[in-house]
Order: C-alpha cells, then structure tokens, then sequence
C-alpha cells in the first residue's frame, strides 16, 4: 500500500509499491523441504515458478560500470522497466509505483557471462561413443536444480555457455542459459542466441591422459588425425548437402519414384556449420593445432566463432585476430598438462592488444563463481584499464557468443542482468550483494543469511531424528541424496571404535613448549648490507611504520623503524610510495615435486603402497623446476611441500625458492608426517568404467586402512623398545627406514599432519590421535569447524586447506569454505591458510594470497588473513623465530609491492630471500611473455 522504508543491512529499501520480489529457497531449504520460505523484508513468498519482475526498478546512487559509451559512472542511477534497461545517468526521478533501491557506496556491473562452462547438465558433458557426436544437444538436458546455478549467481554470474565437453573432435551442440536456480528449463535457455556446436583439439580428443578401463583404443590418436577427422565429416556434410540438393532438384514425379537420401542428424548439424548458421566453439591449447583449424575452416569458408582456453593464442595472437576468431581462455591456470606448460598469465592481455576478442571463462563450477577476480588479473598481467578487463567477463563474452545486443552492458533495451557489489567489483574485498536477472531478483545475500538459522535448525532436527531412531521424514520416492544426507547424518553421530593400542600413553606434558626447527641456510655468507627506505614497513607481528627503514646484513634483519638511516655500509633501496611485507608461506604444495600435472615422469608425489613414512620431500625437490621462479614472482618466499599418496605418505620440507640444489633450496626437514585419513563417505557413483564396490566392500577397506595405521604405531614402538633394550645390551638393533622414522613422531618432536576434510574422518582421526598421543596438526577444509571447541582445547593448529573451494555439501552455505577461516579464527582455533595446491593445483601456488583476500572478504579480519599466509604459517611449521614477520634478528625473507599483496591487482615489485636478492622477472611466463610481446607481426603475403 503506502510507501514505507525498511533497512537491510547497510542498505536502504524503498518500498513506492509493493512487489513479488521473492527469491528461490537457499540450496538447503530445497534439500531439506521442512520449513516454509522466508520472504524479503519488502515482499511476500512466492514459488520459484513465481518469481516476476517489478514493472519500474530504480537502483539510485551507485557506481555503475555500464561497459557501454557511459562508461563508469559514479553516483548514477539505473532504472529498468518491465525487466529491461531503461536508462542509466544521474539524478533520475522514480517514475510512480517503482521499487527504489538506495545503492550510495555500491557498485553496480553488468551480470558476469562465462563462456565456457559445464554446469546443469543432467548425465554427464561427454558423449564417448564416437569421435563425432555434432547430432547430441546440450539443451535437451539443462538441469535448472543444479546447485552451482545458485552458487554463481552469489557470485554475479547471470549467464552461461554450457558446452558439450572435450573428447570429441567434433562433440555435441550447445546451450547458452539465463541462471535461473530451480525455474523451468526453457526459461534458462537464451532464445536468440546463434546456434554452436563444440569442437576438441590436442591431447583430449587423442585420448592422451586418459581412457575408460578396458575401453579399445580409438582413432584419431595424433593430432594430425584430430585435424583430418574434422576435414572428412566437412567433406562428408558437403556431399550430403550435395545429395539433398540433387533430390530436391529433380521433378516431383520423379522424387516420387526416387529414394530420398537417408536422413543424418550429425551431417546435417555439420551442414549447418558449412552455412553459417552454427558456430564453432573449438577447444584447443597449442598454436600448432589453432592454426591448422584456422587454415582447415579457410579451406571451407568456414569462420571459427571461438577458441576455448588457447592458451598458446598470444603466440599466433595476429593470426586469430585476422581470421576473426575469439579467444576464451584461462587467466593463469597452466601445468597442468603439457599443452597447457606454455600458458601464461599474459595471455589475454597479449591478444586483446593485437585486436582479437577475449574472454575469461571457468571450466568449472568453483571458479565460475569469482570471474570479477578473474578479470581483475588482466589489470595485473598485462596492465589492462579496469573497465577493459572487467569486458574479459562482461561484453567481451557476450560478443563472443553474439548475444551482446541483450547481455553483457547496461544500455538502454538491453536485458536488466546486473549485480550489486559491496565495493569495487575487481577488489578481493568485495562481496555480491545482490544479483538481478532480467529485472527479477535471483540472489540476495541478505535473504541467504537470514534463512542459514532455520536450515541449521532443520539439520539439527534431521540428526536427532536419525539418531533416536525415528523414520526420516519423507516419500517412499525420496531422492538418493536425501537417503544419503540421512546415512551420513546418522553416521556422524556413531563414534569411531577401535581397539585401544596396547601401548604406555606417550602424551606431552601439559603447556608444551612450542614446536621449533632447526633452520637451515647453507648459502648465507657474509656480503654487503641492505637498507630499504621510506618504505611503509608493514611488520605484520606489530605496528605498521610509514616512511620506515628496514636493514639487514648476513641474511638477518639489523633494524626496524621510522626514519632511521641506512647502515654506513648498505646498498640503499629507496621504496618510497612501496610497502614492505614479510615473505609468503605456503604450508602446503607440491612445488618442487611436479612439473607437469599430466606427465609422470615430472611428478614425484606419491610413492607406492599405502605406508611410507620413510620418504621426505627434500632430496626429490627440483631446484630448477619452473613452478619455482613463477610461485616466486608473486611474493611467496617459502612453501612446505608436501608429499601425498597412500595413508601415511612421508613427511615434508620447508624449501625456501631460490638456490642452486636441493640442499641449499631446504630451510627445514623434515617439517611433519603426513597421513591420509581413511575416507568415511560412501561412494555410489562413478565417472569412468565400473561403479565403485558395494558400501560393505568400502567399509571393510576403510576398517583395513584404519589398522594398517594402528600397526603401524604399534610396531614402531616395538622398535623403539628393542633398539633401547639393544643399546642397554652394548648390542645393535636390525634397522627398518619406516619405523626408524616414526621414531620422533613418537617422541612429539615431529608433528603428523591429518588430512581430513569430512565430519567423520575428522573424528575418527581426533579420537585416534589423542589415544596414540601423537603432536598432532589437522589439515583440511569442510568440516574442521565444526570440531572447532575440540580443536581450541587440545591446542590442535590447523591448516586450512583452499579457501577457494566447492562446500562439502549441496545443502550448505555457498560461502562455506570461505567463512571456514573466519569460524576458526572466532572460536580461537590457532590456524594458517594454505594453498594446497599438490598435483595439479601446484602450478597455481601463487595464488595464495587470494585464498586469504576471500577469507578477508567473508568475516576473517584483514590483518588475520595477512598473519594466515606469513606469520601463522611459519610458527604451525615451527620456524616462526625465523619468518613470517619483520623483526630484528629474524630472516631477512620480505616482499616489497605497490599495494596491498592481497589484492590481484598489486604487483610485487622486488623480493629478497635470507637477504638474497630473489630474481622475479626471469621465469617462464615473463620470458614467453617479453618473446611474443615483441612479436613482428606477419605479412598476409606470406601465408
């Protein structure tokens, strides 16, 4: 009725008219179906089918990124009509009857498009039958259930292309989708959109890391025979375009005693391609193979739409850009595999600076739900304008889709696809408050944590249930996730039994001394001292001093303050306007161990069998991997890498990223035993090949696994105990390299590490390290919060696992992993953040610090987050009288930027590691990057 004001949050919403603005239940409201929906605080429920648009929409006061001829506006309004964009300026009157949103301090941006994406599709992205599947259709199969939908909108994302995946030369024909989290399939589908089709280059189509037990090898196996495959169904579609145009010619009696050609779904989804009517959306890596697609589709008039991730593309950047490609790529995932071993981060600055279309794009559900960061590492690598690398996720992507007449700008006509960000939307810092898709109010954030109580409550209501016996609350038709969600609940509550170990309790006496290594630096050497000046001194332990000195000779730090003078004998750096950190500690990765994801003989992980506490990371470190001088340019001085593998996988080493061989990259080891903890979660699907074994068969391993590691102890102190009684004898002992090792873990002078993510295994393993009396450190993500009162009172430290992670569960918070940090951190659970970026996720250590800015961004206090990835780090791994902080006496390890190192924009301008001045521009990345940059561009002669 009459117009009213209410608060929510730091917003204020003005209702003219009251309008059905409610949005889907939250992802454990639709598992948990208990509750009734809780509505906005300026609107009344509605179903998801339900939801409409306001009719006028005023969002007043903002700064909004328009990424049209506006550009960015600040203090500016946005007023939509009936779901699409009205006008955007200033000073706009609210016509009668508009829902008016006061946005001051706000910014607004277009709806985020990811051009490359596999979500909500029901069954699975690959058809593996044939090389060639142009006749499938991703849109006979669009999931509007799938709980990734929510979680990207609370990311900003509104728009999708969801693509057949990559096992096909030629694969299936695409979608591209509205997110509209639980509404009817065809109101996701974008109508309009040009029809596409997915394409597959290199190593996935040839099937080179992998194939489906006792599948038969299949052609093409080069990718020679990728391009040659594609030239054959091309010809193939012409002859049969041929064919039908040559019945169709004859008279109609004659058609009439003629046999029509048989009717060929894929030849006539190719023929569409030959015509124009459908675009092609090729993946690829190499420039090798995106040039031979080029020249092959030149052959048949043919333009490429896009190139998927080709991540070689700033190598032949003026090629794409002459045959009128798009490229939709990767910001800096590289690694992985050996083609992707040439990606760099410049890649799309490179190519956009030759002209061609660009575009960042996901490939997975975790990622798409951050593309503003994404974009913002384009500012980083490459020097971008904002406003030109937020278009990487914005309208550069709906170009590339030839939707950008609907998507992609907030233009007068256009679709009224936007997000309301808490600050600046290439800031780590900020947070989506609210996603609008065609004026309908698809997520807010508000609305989210308001129903996280009842959802709790709900939970708690579904365990008590379970536990006292009571049949869940249902259908006789309940979904198998349900009946899951009830096993695992019912489980939870079940404690672990095993047999106690018959043994004397090895605990340590009460207010232990805490954990400190043996610090190693066999290149320190005495030289010339250092003195930075004016820097802002950022100590991380202690104040922050502006217009600070820092000085340090022999590899440790002399002195700290304001306005003190260089040492008599210092090299004086002048860092006015800079800052001055202390060097990032990662207490979890592979670098070192793993050069390339895919190529075994460049990994050295895991080694054989399941118990292997004899292995330590130290001696199969490679000091001239490239991951090391890449994971350096970012400000990271120091990582633990970390062996995996098996139950208890070895222990690791603290390597310091420079040096000459692994002995001088080595700081300390070994740092901790690592142990695998058994996996309590049953298993009922599986991607390739036969279903996993029965429940009983996966719980009887997992039974075997937990005694393997109760063996394990209990023959180490068996050891122990003959060697004493050995050496009371003046006699020797046999040696065993396995139990030798457990020797300090049994005398808590080395730490066991407990890789744990699920409420299960983390109680089992609680349980078992408190019988087995080890120092215990858990790593994880998940459900570490929720032992986080145990975890407090035993003094349990904990290594957070990738803040950048899925939830565990479909029914918990989109935020969950990001708030993990924050839930510790306010229980008083002693932690770090790690990048754990072992196998695959080890070429992007670098991106530490990113993992900490979400934690900041989600409720863990700045400075926490900071301390998370230096200090915390360094005093869990038992070095913190050495790193983590800047202070007279400690090492000399520090990072010197231009902002703050949090932020993906910041650039780390110069770095020293125990006073050695580290090398960041010569890596891989800025070699490739400088070679190409200066490029000369071809001649169209010499083609």
């Amino acid at each position: 009725g009459r117009p009213a004001s209410t608060s929510v949050a730091n917003w204020r919403v003005k209702v003219v008219r009251t309008l059905d603005l409610t949005l889907p239940p939250s992802p454990g409201m639709r598992m948990l179906m208990l509750t009734p929906r809780l509505a906005l605080p300026f609107a009344p429920g509605a179903g998801a089918a339900e939801r409409t648009a306001p009719a006028v929409l005023l969002v007043r006061g903002a700064t909004i990124w328009t990424q049209g001829r506006e550009g960015r506006l600040e203090g500016a309004d946005l007023l939509v009509r009936d779901g699409k964009v009205a006008t955007v300026g200033r000073g706009l009157r609210a016509p009668a009857g508009a829902v008016v949103l006061e946005a001051a301090g706000k910014h607004v941006t277009p709806g985020l498009v990811d051009c490359h994406s596999h979500i909500a599709i029901r069954g699975g992205v690959n058809e593996g039958s044939n090389n060639v599947t142009a006749e499938v259709r991703i849109q006979d199969v669009v999931d509007p259930t799938d709980v990734s939908i929510y979680r990207q909108l609370a990311g900003g994302l509104t728009a999708a292309h969801l693509l057949h995946g990559s096992a096909n030369s030629i694969g299936g024909q695409d979608a591209v989708v509205k997110l509209r989290w639980n509404a009817p399939a065809e109101r996701m589908i974008l109508r309009g959109a040009p029809a596409g089709i997915k394409f597959a280059l290199g190593e996935n189509p040839k099937r080179s890391n992998f194939r489906a037990p006792e599948a038969p090898p299949r052609y093409p196996a080069t990718r020679m025979g990728v391009i040659e495959s594609i030239r054959e169904r091309f010809q193939a579609a012409r002859d049969y375009v041929r064919e039908w145009e040559e019945y169709r010619k004859l008279p109609k009696a004659a058609q009439e005693r003629a046999k029509p050609p048989r009717r060929d779904l894929q030849l006539e989804a190719i023929a569409e391609i030959l015509r124009g009517e459908r675009r092609i959306h090729s993946h690829a890596y190499r420039q090798d193979e995106v040039l031979a697609l080029i020249r092959l589709a030149e052959q048949f008039g043919i333009r490429i739409a896009t190139f998927q991730h080709v991540l070689e593309g700033y190598k032949i950047a003026d090629e794409i850009a002459a045959h009128g490609a798009g490229a939709s790529t990767f910001s800096d995932w590289w690694a992985y595999k050996l083609e992707a071993y040439d990606a760099i981060p410049y890649n799309g600055a490179l190519m956009h600076d030759r002209g061609v279309l660009v575009s960042f794009n996901s490939d997975s559900a975790e990622l798409a739900r951050r593309m503003n960061l994404e974009a913002a590492k384009a500012v980083k690598y490459g020097g971008l304008a904002e406003e030109r690398a937020l278009d990487f996720v914005t309208l550069g992507a709906a170009r590339q889709l030839g939707v950008d007449g609907r998507i992609g700008s907030l233009e007068p006509g256009k679709d009224a696809d936007f997000v309301v960000w808490s600050g600046h939307p290439l800031s780590v810092y900020s947070v989506v408050e609210q996603t609008w898709v065609e004026g309908v109010l698809e997520f807010d954030r508000q609305r989210d944590l308001a129903e996280r109580e009842a959802r709790d409550k709900e939970r708690e209501e579904l365990i008590r249930a379970v536990r006292d016996g009571e049949r869940p609350r249902g259908e006789d038709g309940e979904r198998t996730e349900q009946r899951e969600k009830q096993q695992e609940a019912k489980e939870a509550q079940v404690p672990v039994r095993q047999e106690p170990a018959a043994r004397e309790t090895a605990r340590g006496p009460a207010g232990e001394a805490p954990l400190r290594l043996d610090y190693r630096d066999r290149l320190r050497r005495g030289g010339p001292a250092v003195s930075i000046v004016h820097a802002t001194v950022h100590t991380v332990s202690g104040v922050t001093i502006p217009d600070g000195t820092v000085s340090f000779r022999d590899g440790r730090i002399v002195e700290v303050g304001a306005g003190l003078r260089p040492l008599p004998d210092a090299s004086v750096v002048e860092a006015r306007g800079l800052h001055l950190y202390p060097g990032l500690v990662d207490a979890e990765t592979g670098v070192g161990l793993i050069e390339i994801g895919s190529v075994a003989g460049s990994v050295d992980l895991s080694e054989a069998g399941a118990i292997n506490p004899q292995v330590n990371t130290a001696i199969a470190v490679n000091p001239d991997s490239e991951l090391i001088p890449v994971t350096r340019a970012n400000g990271l001085t120091h990582v633990l890498s970390v062996p995996e593998g098996g139950l208890v996988s070895g222990s690791s080493a603290l390597i310091r990223l420079d040096g000459w061989t692994w002995e001088d990259l080595v700081a300390a080891s070994p740092v901790a035993m690592h142990v695998r903890w058994p996996r309590f979660r049953i298993l009922r699907r599986s991607l390739f090949g036969a279903p996993p074994p029965s429940e009983e068969d996966q719980k009887k391993e997992r039974d075997e696994s937990l005694e393997k590691i109760r063996k394990l102890f209990e023959d180490a102190r068996a050891y122990r105990k003959a060697r004493e009684a050995a050496s009371r004898r003046g006699a020797r002992a046999d040696f065993d390299a396995a139990l030798e090792a457990m020797l300090p873990v049994l005398d808590r002078t080395l730490p066991v590490v407990v890789h744990a993510d699920e409420i299960r295994q983390i109680k089992s393993a609680l349980e078992w390290a408190e019988r087995e009396g080890v120092r215990l450190v858990m790593a994880g993500a998940g459900d570490l919060w929720r032992v986080a009162d145990t975890l407090r009172a035993r003094d349990i430290p904990v290594i957070v696992e990738s803040v950048l992670s899925l939830p565990e569960r479909e029914d918990e918070p989109y935020d969950a992993a990001y708030t993990l940090p924050a839930k510790l951190h306010a229980s008083g659970v002693r932690f770090c953040i790690a990048s754990a970026g072992g196998g695959f996720g080890s070429a992007n250590t670098r991106n530490l610090p990113y993992h900490a800015a979400m934690a900041a961004a989600f409720g863990l206090p700045r400075e926490e987050a900071l301390k998370a990835i230096t200090l915390y780090p360094a005093e869990i791994l038992g070095v913190g009288r050495e790193l983590g902080s800047i202070e007279p006496g400690k090492s000399a390890s520090l990072i010197l930027t231009d902002g703050d190192p949090l932020e993906i924009r910041t650039r780390v301008r110069a770095a020293w590691i125990d006073g050695r001045a580290a090398a960041l521009e010569d890596n891989r990345h800025e070699r490739l990057y400088r070679k190409y940059r200066d490029r000369p561009r071809p001649s169209a002669a010499g083609r």
